[in-house]
């Protein structure tokens, strides 16, 4: 595949094959054997189209070789993440982040409140931080920009950002480009980039001072028990950036070519990096996207780190279509693409894009909200969504005497789905599929995570809060719906 820099030595080098996940539309099935909870890692595929046939991911192949050395073990059953404290008050939006964009919508809502923040923050307009694990570290993310090898190809319209963030030191003598940033670190788990006070995104932001901060992690945290470790301190250290004025542009991450059951569970690790995103209103690339369709994912062959373009040498910020035949090159590509949108709309006067269409439905039993895709993300609250009256399920006896947010999909082909719910600020929500709209149609529960094989035709799901005896439970929650392959 090429030549992949040469920081191997500091495991962050390049990957493995892929193929596209395609998105899958859902319309309006019966449940078949399900599990609760499920400790195995299965990796998501797009499900059938219950109209115009249907399309299947493939999962990459096991590499049949160790993890390289940043990638992390598998977690014990019973690990759990620490509890850290939001940073700040969390604040909820309203738009929608639909899959099949290379970029979430900046609308005139999320403008206008990303540039509030920007507002409170004493952050330099043409500064960015960097967050990461060994993707991030990797010489050729950025760092060539700062230099004189760069070729934009098509993208020449990126010129003026290259210049603008070139412009002043971010610290020393290092623009935000070339930086070695304190808040990326070969073989981080996100925990690591959030946790501690202050985080090491906190001692990035007070050293170098940015308005943005281009964040990819969880590629680390690719086990069962990692996924609800992401949604937790990715919410964190995305409340921590806000909270000193710096807009955070989130990443979804790549492909794992070395296990696959790692694989398996990256749409679900990308789902929790979308629902954070879109829950709050920051701006999110889809890099898993940009990869989807290129040989061998543009990965290196240890199946972790993307890999560089090479023509007489390593081309890093080459953007010729021959150039982004590889992750690197992709990734300049697009994380440029994110620091121009955010320069020229949240920082200048750019054009907003319009308002995505909202979900159709209210989340109650005679309307519930209605998933219009797999994969599915969706935030909410139940303090005051959906409605109260299903207290029990036929499933289990918990006490769920609080409000409930039912969703209803259908599938056009028998799939295995994977649901999940993540709650927050100290609610305790469930989530219960569902065979039909009644609690005595229950097929699975559980507090965080159920998987089920269903048969075609339209499911629900709700997402229910605990009661304990202190009372209900309420409060916000993120629910990602994705197929499993």
């Amino acid at each position: 595949m090429g030549w992949s820099l040469a920081l191997c030595a500091a495991g962050a080098c390049g990957v493995e094959s892929a193929r596209e996940r395609p998105v899958v539309l859902v319309t309006t099935g019966v449940a078949g054997a399900a599990t609760a909870g499920t400790g195995g890692a299965e990796g998501a595929g797009a499900g059938g189209l219950a109209q115009g046939g249907g399309g299947v991911g493939g999962a990459l192949p096991d590499a049949g070789a160790d993890a390289p050395e940043d990638a992390a073990p598998d977690a014990p059953k019973d690990a759990a993440p620490d509890a850290p404290k939001d940073a700040a008050p969390p604040v909820v939006t309203a738009t929608r982040y639909p899959y099949g964009a290379r970029h979430s919508p900046l609308t005139t809502s999320i403008v206008t409140r990303l540039k509030a923040v920007r507002a409170k923050g004493a952050g330099r307009a043409d500064v960015f931080a960097k967050v990461g694990d060994s993707i991030t570290v990797n010489p050729g993310f950025l760092a060539c920009f700062a230099k004189t090898d760069v070729n934009l190809g098509a993208h020449a319209a990126l010129a003026p950002t290259v210049a603008f963030f070139k412009q002043t030191p971010a610290a020393a003598a290092a623009t935000s480009f070339d930086r070695v940033t304190l808040a990326a670190v070969v073989g981080w788990s996100v925990s690591k980039a959030a946790g501690g006070s202050p985080s090491p995104i906190e001692q990035e932001v007070a050293a170098i001072d940015p308005a943005y901060a281009v964040v990819m992690l969880g590629t680390n945290d690719t086990y069962e028990q990692g996924v609800a470790i992401l949604d937790r301190y990715l919410r964190l250290g995305v409340d921590q950036l806000l909270a000193a004025g710096v807009v955070p542009l989130l990443s979804t991450i790549p492909p794992r070519g070395d296990k696959a059951d790692a694989n398996r569970l990256v749409p679900e690790m990308n789902a929790v990096v979308r629902a954070v995103a879109e829950e709050r209103g920051v701006p999110m690339m889809d890099y898993w996207q940009t990869l989807a369709a290129l040989p061998e994912y543009g990965l290196s062959a240890d199946g972790v780190h993307p890999q560089v373009y090479v023509s007489g040498g390593a081309r890093p910020c080459w953007l010729t279509d021959a150039a982004l035949s590889e992750g690197v090159n992709q990734r300049n590509l697009i994380t440029l693409e994110a620091l121009d949108r955010a320069r020229r709309v949240i920082g200048g006067a750019g054009a907003s894009d319009p308002e995505p269409p909202s979900l159709d439905g209210q989340g109650t039993h005679a309307s519930p909200f209605v998933v219009d895709q797999l994969p599915f993300v969706h935030h909410g609250d139940t303090k005051s969504d959906g409605q109260a009256g299903w207290g029990v399920y036929s499933c289990s006896a918990a006490d769920e005497g609080g409000r409930e947010v039912l969703y209803r999909f259908t599938l056009a082909a028998p799939r295995r789905v994977s649901a999940r719910v993540f709650s927050s600020d100290g609610a305790d929500v469930d989530v219960h599929l569902l065979s039909a709209a009644d609690p005595g149609a229950c097929v699975a529960r559980d507090d965080r995570h159920v998987e089920a094989d269903l048969a075609a035709g339209t499911h629900y799901l709700a997402v229910d809060t605990f009661s304990a005896a202190s009372g209900p439970q309420a409060g916000p929650y993120r629910v990602t719906i994705v197929p499993v392959e």
